[in-house]
């Protein structure tokens, strides 16, 4: 509670902090040589310009910014190690727009670009999956359904979850990007299907012989453990199976709904802090499926548009790219901007489906009571 009123979020197993303090308890020689703390992309802006430095998209997830006012926090690390002063090693933190450095003569040659053209900030994958989707103004929320999935939205101001539910991050576009983010998405799915050995392309077929809400099967897709819920210690749970509904189609039926599930959630949290949803933009894996989008549709209970680039993410690293030539970081010429090179696949959209609606909504309660009852388990 007091990293949430300090920070705006919590500290998870997953954020730098965290990790940090592990090397600090587990690996202290290395701790004590500890020169630079960067981020894998701020690693790779270190590599191209020569230059340290970060944005507070990504930073967010550190674990040590606070969002409020985009600074790193000096009492988060001070509680980190408050025998030694962390500062030194942490970059500079430029504003969403900024050129970050120049490309070295070294690394132009290797890649065959000009000697010394700018180098973006870049930012964290959610962050340019938000530019590439157009989510950089209020009412508008992606989802993301790869490995992992995640759900954010865009805010004028900081949107600060009290339940810590809701990651209370900066987006890369100068305001703030409520997000929610779960281990398991199309992990879930991946997984079942290669238990029973299932292309890809056969996928849709088999779940006719199911349906919404799987026959009474539930699946708790913690197989990477979980972060919301955040039980870092969790494992896959399938419930619900008798003789009559033990099949593949209802195992794979209830593990693609589980994915959903997980971020369903968030839209509570999404309405706790103030943020009105009207509108979902699809991206990720998951988005090429017909079955899949049409149950995020259901359950969301609201219309789903995919995009006609999938690459969300890579296209809002050139989105980043360009708003950093035009020097453009955010406000409406931003909005107009993005939206110029914003294209859906209309024909992808799915509509909600009313029946289906209330069908996932009786069986999402069955999926939060099966959760209550195993959280237990995995602390």
């Amino acid at each position: 509670e007091h990293c949430i009123k300090a920070l705006g979020n919590p500290i998870l197993p997953g954020y730098t902090a965290s990790k940090i303090r592990w090397l600090h308890n587990h690996k202290r020689d290395a701790y004590d040589a500890l020169d630079s703390i960067l981020l894998p992309h701020d690693y790779l802006n270190y590599y191209l310009t020569g230059e340290k430095f970060t944005e507070c998209g990504d930073a967010s997830g550190t674990g040590l910014l606070d969002i409020k006012t985009r600074q790193w926090h000096r009492g988060m690390l001070q509680a980190l190690d408050p025998d030694r002063d962390l500062t030194p090693c942490l970059p500079p933190l430029i504003a969403a727009g900024d050129i970050g450095g120049r490309l070295l003569p070294a690394v132009a040659d290797q890649l065959g670009l000009p000697h010394g053209i700018p180098v973006a900030c870049g930012g964290g994958d959610n962050m340019m999956a938000a530019l590439g989707t157009g989510n950089i103004s209020p009412g508008r929320l992606t989802i993301s359904l790869g490995t992992s999935g995640t759900l954010f939205a865009y805010s004028d101001t900081p949107c600060i979850d009290p339940q810590g539910e809701l990651a209370a991050f900066c987006s890369s576009s100068g305001g703030w990007l409520p997000l929610l983010c779960t281990m398991n998405c199309t992990v879930a799915t991946e997984l079942a299907r290669d238990l029973f050995a299932l292309e890809i392309s056969s996928l849709e077929t088999l779940l006719r012989d199911s349906g919404p809400g799987a026959n009474g099967v539930t699946v708790l897709p913690f197989y990477n453990g979980e972060r919301t819920p955040n039980l870092p210690n969790g494992k896959g749970c399938i419930m619900g199976l008798d003789p009559d509904n033990m099949s593949r189609a209802n195992i794979m039926q209830a593990s693609m709904e589980a994915a959903v599930f997980g971020l369903r959630g968030g839209l509570n949290a999404f309405s706790r802090v103030g943020c009105q949803i009207g509108d979902i933009r699809l991206t990720g894996g998951g988005s090429k499926n017909a079955a899949w989008r049409q149950m995020v549709a259901d359950n969301f209970a609201l219309p789903v548009r995919t995009m006609a680039l999938d690459e969300g993410a890579a296209l809002g690293a050139a989105m980043n790219a360009l708003l950093t030539h035009q020097g453009v970081s955010q406000g409406s010429e931003t909005v107009s901007l993005l939206d110029e090179h914003i294209r859906f696949d209309d024909e992808s959209t799915a509509i909600p489906n009313p029946d289906n609606t209330a069908l996932y909504n009786e069986s999402y309660e069955r999926y939060l009571q099966y959760l209550e009852q195993v959280k237990p388990l995995f602390k």
